[in-house]
């Protein structure tokens, strides 16, 4: 299903991490803007669009550029430009520039940040643009009234419904009328999952396809090395937020270790590093805790290599790109039984329970980490390994998102 003759040129706006991109430029060791982190998938799409033979730019925001109009950064590698355009670091109080104070970002809705994504996709004149998640970079995407797919990585409504204090909430409900704005304009998108399809489907003018997320390529190189007497359990999240069920999960663990002294829990990703939100949080707690932080991807699926549980207590996914990576990896999951889409992904293969009992994980993880593992234990993650790699490498990802380029193409322009 390639798209052999002809190659394209695709913009790929999202959150994109210069780490994650770094080894597709040409000058690697140049000082670059941070990016934007959270989604190791995208350099994994560009990768493989790449090796397609099409041509990418890849267009992000960063918040330490100038808050200045066209003041974005470029950089190059082989059939591939970065680009990188400024975003406002603070979602409601006002914003420092050069040229005087600037509003909130979500105060106007990203009015700035779209128009610099905008004018990077004039610069980069493509022959489609792909964005992910539908807020500034749809907008934007829809803006350059150019063929389009626009891709969901979240339910915007049911992220709402799960905020806390009014700061979040409203944060959260803004966008979602974002989110509504472009699905009544758009004229294909894609959605991770077949929950998340659903979910949108009413406030989209056009039926919504499903493409899922890909697996980067460096999972399937990572084995869970097995160690006796070890009992590490993992939990690797985006932010310290009550979507995630931090909380919960750590004092699931806490309730662990007094059973199971011996078990360690290591934390990795934003807010969960030394002196950060989930440390605060944690204060004087018993139990062997390890507060990681944020690590590059590749790190992090080692990691898992060297683990004994993925825990993972968030109350929503629309896919779940960590409870696959680990059941790829061979890692056994606990998850929630409710949590979106984490039983379409996980399937037979994970422990699913109710993340809202803190008892119901502990008991889960103990089960997990019994010595010698359950008869069936062995079976369940060959299962999940089977399963990763039938339903998401990141070729057969891309054969779907180029099926749906070819679609956008194909469709009259207005």
């Amino acid at each position: 299903m390639n798209l052999s003759p002809p190659r394209l040129h695709i913009a790929m706006l999202g959150p994109i991490a210069t780490e994650d991109v770094r080894p597709l430029l040409r000058k690697p060791g140049t000082t670059l803007p941070r990016g934007y982190a959270g989604a190791p998938l995208m350099a994994v799409l560009i990768t493989e669009l790449l090796a397609r033979g099409h041509r990418v730019s890849a267009i992000t925001l960063s918040s330490e550029l100038p808050l200045v109009d066209r003041a974005s950064v470029s950089a190059e590698g082989d059939n591939f430009t970065m680009h990188w355009c400024p975003m406002r670091p603070r979602a409601w109080p006002p914003n420092r520039s050069p040229q005087g104070w600037r509003l909130g970002r979500i105060v106007d809705l990203y009015a700035f940040e779209r128009r610099q994504l905008r004018h990077a996709i004039d610069a980069a004149a493509p022959d489609l643009v792909h964005a992910h998640w539908l807020y500034e970079f749809s907008a934007a995407a829809l803006a350059s009234q150019r063929p389009h797919v626009l891709t969901s990585h979240d339910s915007p409504v049911r992220v709402a419904r799960l905020q806390r204090g009014l700061r979040f909430a409203g944060y959260r409900w803004l966008r979602v009328w974002m989110a509504r704005q472009v699905l009544r304009r758009a004229r294909l998108v894609s959605a991770v999952s077949p929950l998340l399809a659903a979910d949108l489907q009413a406030m989209a003018r056009l039926p919504i396809e499903v493409v899922a997320n890909p697996l980067a390529p460096a999972v399937w190189l990572q084995r869970r090395h097995a160690e006796p007497g070890r009992a590490r359990v993992l939990m690797v999240g985006h932010g310290f937020s009550a979507l995630k069920n931090s909380r919960l999960g750590m004092r699931a663990f806490e309730l662990l270790a007094k059973t199971k002294p011996e078990a360690q829990l290591v934390l990795v990703g934003d807010g969960f590093g030394p002196g950060e939100d989930a440390q605060a949080w944690w204060g004087a707690r018993g139990g062997n805790v390890r507060f990681v932080g944020a690590w590059p991807h590749d790190a992090v699926l080692a990691l898992m290599a060297e683990c004994d549980v993925l825990l993972h207590p968030s109350l929503e996914e629309s896919f779940g790109v960590v409870v696959a990576e680990a059941l790829a990896i061979g890692l056994p999951v606990v998850a929630g039984r409710r949590s979106g889409a984490v039983p379409w992904l996980a399937g037979g293969a994970a422990t699913l329970v109710d993340v809202n009992d803190e008892q119901a994980l502990a008991t889960a993880l103990a089960a997990c980490l019994t010595q010698p593992p359950a008869p069936d234990a062995a079976a369940r993650v060959e299962q999940g390994r089977a399963a990763m790699r039938e339903r998401f490498t990141v070729a057969r990802i891309v054969d779907g998102y180029e099926a749906l380029y070819r679609r956008a193409l194909s469709l009259p322009q207005h």
